[in-house]
């Protein structure tokens, strides 16, 4: 158990495109962390919506700030790492925010082996209904089962396992788990909710993340792994399409 006298520097990235309505609440939950070791950097994909106006007013709270056109989150992604010089690195976009001490629990459990900390979010639906979802790091074969926006990962596995794919919409980060997974690193899972996800993002168009997150099976995955990472897939698909009514997605009344 790494102890609170261990502060290591920690490097949290927000990727952001014309978000003007939610930015604000995810700058928030950044600078208003209890752990105070924390550089903040925000990468604007070239916004035109207001969205600069609100992160105009919390300049001097963040270490980095660059707006320009990108190619796409994982683009972003990738720009925030290179700028990022913290120990850990931790990406909660707009659309999302953190609990007030998610640095400060992440950074206080675990292990001095760990080379990733993930935990558990809070999915909030547009009628009010919330589902706490943990991360299964022993599923990571069958799909994108860490949850990314509590992932903190330190610095030198981004350095050995290269960046994210920018030909990737959604199940960039699923990818780039399989890599680090297949890299021999050491995900570890700490039982504490962290962040907090709006359910009305990119990430929420099931019908391409399915089909993504097979084009990345097929890509590192083989023979029996393989088939039953598709069977696993096809089967939750049906599940989805026919027999699933969700609860985040359904009037309330």
């Amino acid at each position: 158990m790494e102890t609170h006298l261990n502060t290591p520097k920690v490097t949290i990235i927000t990727v952001v495109y014309n978000a003007v309505a939610t930015i604000e609440d995810t700058i928030l939950s950044v600078i208003n962390q209890t752990y105070s070791n924390i550089e903040y950097i925000i990468v604007d994909g070239g916004s035109t919506d207001g969205t600069l106006k609100v992160i105009n007013m919390y300049l001097e709270r963040i270490t980095r700030f660059i707006s320009e056109p990108d190619k796409g989150i994982a683009d972003g992604f990738n720009k925030g790492i290179a700028m990022a010089t913290g120990d850990w690195i931790g990406m909660i976009n707009a659309d999302d925010w953190y609990a007030l001490d998610a640095v400060e629990i992440m950074m206080n459990n675990g292990s001095a082996i760990d080379d990733v900390r993930c935990g558990n979010i809070m999915l909030i639906g547009k009628n009010g209904f919330e589902r706490e979802k943990k991360s299964k790091v022993g599923w990571l074969n069958f799909g994108m089962y860490i949850m990314h926006p509590t992932c903190f990962i330190r610095k030198e596995v981004y350095q050995k396992t290269g960046k994210y794919d920018i030909s990737l919409k959604i199940a960039m980060d699923f990818d780039m788990f399989l890599r680090i997974k297949y890299n021999g690193f050491e995900i570890a899972y700490i039982d504490a909710t962290v962040a907090y996800m709006r359910m009305d993002g990119v990430s929420n168009d099931t019908v391409k993340m399915h089909h993504e997150e097979l084009a990345v099976m097929r890509r590192h995955l083989k023979g029996l792994n393989y088939f039953n990472s598709w069977l696993f897939n096809y089967l939750n698909r049906l599940r989805w399409k026919y027999f699933y009514k969700d609860p985040l997605r359904t009037q309330l009344n």
